[in-house]
């Protein structure tokens, strides 16, 4: 092993107990980590790559353990190392920041005492001077201002982002050479991100301290990462450069993966889909895992699991395709992959020119006590025709999600009007003339599905529980014929009828709550970040899914979302919002390409992009300079 290699990890399996059986999470991976590298590990929820960060630092659950396969530190297998001796490397060789900061931080501790908790663990002979003065450093290092008043704030005193560099001060308390950063920026806006990935970066750079990656959004991979590992099913499918992956990917999957993210489909009238959902790890397929996903597999996928082919000296990927018998079969494959009908561009949908919401200097007030109001939403106004695709972007607390409530009255507005098919939802007289009709024409979908489906209810009693509380008649025989219409409508068959949520995966959930939503055929859907939890090849079937119910049924839909990209490839118009104004509506295209406002200028600067997608967000380099 090369002496600049700091972690090299052989044939590591690790494995859990289940009620079903064994679970293999991690099966037989294999890679390294250089000083001062960024290896990025790309895949779908369940593949195993937070399972795979947590047994390098071993903090696996009391049912985990490594089945075998080495991790060297340094040249040094730590893999059978006990509890005392990981204690030592956690934090001054590895440290970890997690998705969710508010999980990661003590709530009642202030962010300077954990910071200080973190020194102290790592080194009991420094002063409190010693230790202070180091807590002023970290926070300086991690972008925090105004860091002696800031230290003695709670954890809820600070903004999402300033959560994360709180997180990220603590991790590096101790000086560790590798940093695991596991899905750090998933639940940030695009702004926010964007400072947390450069942060990342400039204090990787600065510290020469080597880096493993998690994310499934492969724009911020492009950004950050050097090289690149797709896991699938608990192994690794593909590893190479990040140039190599982007350019020339060779595995099905992430040639699938790459072909779900909308900035690879604009002028398309869907986003390519991966079929089907990950195996269960219990009992893993014989042969490639993801051969049953694979339209163009071959016989011998179904058999035997392939090797790692190489590529080029730091390019490899698990694919029969790469055996000399197969790679004919490879050409053949991309052919048709490139022709595929559903690729041709799509015909204009016909938005109609009949109003259905119309919103007039919409103010709501949140009373934070008498002397600290907050206007969420300041005098907002907008239409909506029948059948468009509205999107509303903007960082969190710009006021979206207020607006969306207000429509479905959640809330009731501080002032202004809206209009609903000439109904003013505002004025209770007339709401309560009009409630029956109001409630079924208007649904929202949220952006988390396990909280907003009920736990103890079955899928079919979901779906038709708003059918007997409005006592609509179906034109099917029962309500359960009319949940399994709409569950089939969302790309679910019946055997999910009699399912938990818990049962679920996320994107499964999502549709469920899309068919609780249709069930009423409403005339207005109100998506409010529907697809911001989920895999980007599970994103790719709802958004699909979401411009199908316009097509079909003309429904008129207010998609609400962070992911920008999304935004541009499913939306006919834009409403662009920060500090509870409305600063710009346009044309999906005038927004994306031709913005005037300086806040949607700075928004799309910050989105990432795949290599060699398009041009990006925002116009020409010298606008957006000039901008």
């Amino acid at each position: 092993m090369a002496m600049s290699e700091l972690l090299n990890i052989e044939h590591l399996s690790v494995s859990f107990a289940a009620e079903e059986g064994k679970m293999e999470a991690v099966r037989d991976v294999s890679f390294s980590l250089k000083s001062g590298e960024v290896l990025a590990i790309v895949g779908e929820s369940g593949c195993g790559k937070s399972v795979l960060c947590k047994s390098i630092m071993k903090l696996l659950p009391k049912n985990g353990w490594i089945e075998n396969g080495s991790i060297a530190v340094n040249g040094e297998d730590i893999a059978a190392y006990p509890e005392k001796k990981m204690q030592k490397l956690r934090g001054s060789m590895f440290s970890m920041v997690f998705q969710d900061p508010m999980s990661a931080l003590d709530p009642t501790v202030r962010i300077g005492r954990q910071i200080a908790e973190a020194i102290r663990m790592h080194n009991r002979t420094l002063s409190r001077e010693e230790i202070g003065r180091r807590v002023t450093e970290l926070l300086e290092l991690v972008g925090i201002d105004h860091v002696q008043e800031r230290c003695k704030w709670f954890p809820h005193q600070f903004s999402g982002g300033m959560r994360q560099r709180s997180v990220l001060a603590v991790a590096l308390a101790a000086d560790p050479k590798i940093l695991i950063a596991d899905e750090p920026t998933t639940a940030l806006d695009v702004t926010i991100q964007a400072q947390i990935l450069q942060l990342l970066k400039e204090i990787q750079k600065q510290l020469h301290m080597a880096m493993i990656f998690v994310s499934h959004n492969l724009g911020v991979v492009a950004d950050i990462a050097d090289r690149v590992a797709i896991m699938y099913a608990g192994k690794i499918v593909e590893i190479g450069t990040k140039d190599e992956i982007f350019s020339d990917p060779r595995h099905p999957y992430t040639r699938g993966l790459l072909q779900a993210h909308p900035s690879m489909a604009r002028g398309k009238c869907s986003l390519k889909t991966i079929p089907g959902m990950p195996p269960v790890l219990i009992n893993p397929p014989r042969g490639d895992a993801f051969a049953a996903r694979n339209p163009y597999a071959l016989p011998i996928d179904f058999e035997e699991q392939p090797p790692m082919f190489p590529v080029s000296d730091t390019h490899f990927a698990a694919t029969w395709l790469l055996d000399p018998r197969f790679r004919g079969q490879e050409t053949i494959i991309r052919n048709q992959e490139n022709g595929e009908t559903k690729w041709q561009v799509s015909p204009d949908f016909c938005v109609s020119e009949e109003t259905l919401v119309e919103v007039r200097h919409l103010t709501h007030v949140f009373a934070h006590g008498s002397n600290h109001p907050v206007k969420a939403v300041d005098d907002v106004s907008f239409t909506m025709k029948k059948g468009e695709i509205f999107g509303l972007v903007g960082e969190s607390g710009s006021g979206k999600s207020t607006v969306a409530r207000c429509l479905m009255n959640i809330y009731q507005p501080s002032g202004g009007e809206i209009l609903f098919d000439g109904i003013n939802i505002c004025d209770k007289k007339e709401f309560r003339s009009h409630r029956k009709m109001l409630q079924t024409q208007r649904q929202i979908i949220f952006q988390d599905s396990a909280s907003s489906l009920n736990p103890r209810m079955k899928v079919a009693d979901i779906i038709a529980e708003p059918l007997r509380i409005s006592h609509r008649k179906t034109e099917r025989e029962s309500t359960r014929k009319e949940a399994e219409f709409q569950l089939r409508y969302v790309g679910m068959e019946s055997m999910y009828l009699d399912k938990y949520p818990a049962q679920l995966s996320g994107g499964q959930r999502q549709r469920v709550a899309i068919a609780r939503a249709l069930s009423m055929e409403p005339k207005l859907l109100v998506a409010d970040e529907p697809v911001a939890a989920l895999d980007v090849s599970i994103q790719a079937q709802i958004v699909n899914l979401f411009r199908h119910l316009r097509e079909e049924h003309g429904f008129t839909i207010l998609f609400i979302a962070h992911d920008l990209a999304m935004v541009e490839f499913l939306c006919d118009r834009v409403g662009v919002m920060n500090h509870g104004q409305l600063v710009e509506v346009g044309t999906t295209e005038d927004i994306f390409y031709h913005p005037t406002h300086p806040y949607t200028k700075k928004l799309l600067k910050a989105v990432p992009m795949l290599p060699g997608s398009r041009k990006r967000y925002g116009g020409s380099e010298e606008q957006r300079e000039n901008g």
